[in-house]
């Protein structure tokens, strides 16, 4: 039987790798790498760090290998991925076949790890058994932010592209980043609704933003609408999903 631990594990390479790809990397990091491919220190400096929170969150340190192979398969299919990228296009279906890809390499890991020596894990008790369901909360509230972001960025790209130069520069009048903030807020407040069962709350969220987020242009407002709309249902399906893991009864083995 799968214990604790083990699926405690797994959420924090998961996590590790999270932080690494949309916390500790910056734009210019990406663009770089774009633009250098195999030659950009950055893909490999990216990877070193993959390798290094992985190591970190795994807190298994007699298991040297685990940076190892996270950062040479990290730097690898992040390569891959800018090759085709420079190749085609750069979109939502590279972005989920770069994550799949990297979940993959991690849930491979974890299934070396666990299976032969579960024993292993006797070690770690007393460290990560309270901790389960922190680790899944802190998975969820990552997961709405910079993920969640990166992927609505990719979903709505070909309808910015659509925009003229005018509803461009109009839109250019907000604040730096304010429309960021603003859906890194609504989620991180819907995640938490949701976890409290709240609902209602989501409801006054919802009215509240209708009010300030008001675009003459037609073509800004059903931009901003859908932006909107996917910012929401990805907020409350992480929470829902989170809800109903946190529900179920898991038994504690070693």
């Amino acid at each position: 039987m799968i214990t604790q631990i083990e699926i405690s594990l797994l959420i924090r390479l998961i996590i590790a790798h999270l932080l690494c790809d949309f916390v500790f990397q910056s734009d210019s990091w990406v663009n770089l790498r774009f633009k250098d491919g195999w030659k950009s220190k950055h893909l490999y400096l990216h990877g070193l760090i993959a390798g290094i929170l992985a190591y970190f969150f795994s807190g298994l340190w007699d298991y040297i290998w685990i940076p190892i192979v996270v950062a040479i398969t990290h730097i690898l299919i992040d390569g891959i991925k800018t090759m085709y990228e420079k190749k085609y296009e750069n979109n939502i279906q590279s972005f989920l076949t770069d994550q799949l890809a990297h979940f993959i390499i991690l849930l491979v890991i974890w299934i070396l790890i666990v299976n032969p020596k579960s024993d292993d894990f006797d070690v770690l008790k007393q460290i990560f058994l309270p901790g389960l369901k922190i680790w899944v909360i802190a998975a969820a509230y990552l997961i709405i932010t910079y993920p969640s972001s990166v992927l609505i960025s990719k979903i709505t790209e070909k309808w910015r592209k659509d925009f003229s130069k005018k509803e461009m520069a109009d839109k250019d009048k907000s604040l730096d980043k304010a429309g960021q903030w603003i859906g890194l807020l609504e989620r991180f407040l819907i995640l938490t609704f949701v976890l409290l069962k709240q609902y209602q709350a989501i409801g006054f969220l919802v009215a509240a933003k209708s009010i300030f987020r008001f675009s003459e242009s037609r073509n800004v407002g059903e931009y901003v609408l859908i932006g909107t709309l996917l910012s929401f249902a990805i907020a409350i399906l992480v929470g829902l999903i989170t809800s109903l893991f946190l529900s179920l009864s898991i038994p504690f083995q070693v």
